[in-house]
């Protein structure tokens, strides 16, 4: 049984209010636009399952995403998806539901930029804010996501020039 990881750098945050601490920073509205250009590309998606890092960035992300592409279930925060670490990264993925077959992970760079590059074919240079990475797992357990058994399906790095 095939499953798909779909990984997506949170959108374009605000750095305005020098006081908020990092995971509390919110998004800019160009994030936003970027998001909900994303969510248009994406399409439909009942099926995956959102989960987030607790950064507020991510969480709006994932729950603009969650509206516009129409996701059934909810938005599920792992607080361990608040790293930077692509080791930590992939710890929190080999920890996912064997149950869901589709799931998409809000998350940070460099993490994602890493763990990406590590598990794709594709070296990119810089996973962009609300770039997205979809991966096909050729298993039936999370617990098994290496460079071999991975196959990168596609990329929008740009989402609002509809660029893949």
């Amino acid at each position: 049984m095939n499953k798909t990881l779909r990984l997506i750098r949170h959108a374009k945050s605000s750095w305005q209010d020098a006081q908020l601490h990092d995971i509390n920073r919110p998004l800019k509205p160009k994030g936003v636009r970027r998001t909900l250009a994303l969510a248009a590309q994406l399409g439909v998606l009942p099926q995956t399952r959102i989960f987030t890092s607790p950064a507020r960035r991510a969480l709006d992300t994932a729950h603009i995403l969650h509206t516009e592409c129409q996701v059934s279930g909810t938005v599920e925060v792992i607080p361990a998806l608040y790293t930077f670490d692509a080791v930590d990264l992939m710890d929190c993925l080999h920890l996912l539901p064997d149950e869901c077959s589709d799931i998409t992970v809000v998350g940070h760079n460099p993490a994602m930029t890493i763990l990406v590059n590590q598990l794709s074919s594709h070296q990119f240079d810089n996973l962009v804010t609300a770039g997205y990475v979809e991966l096909s797992l050729q298993s039936a357990h999370w617990h098994k996501v290496a460079e071999k058994n991975v196959t990168l399906e596609r990329f929008i790095l740009r989402p609002e020039l509809g660029t893949t």
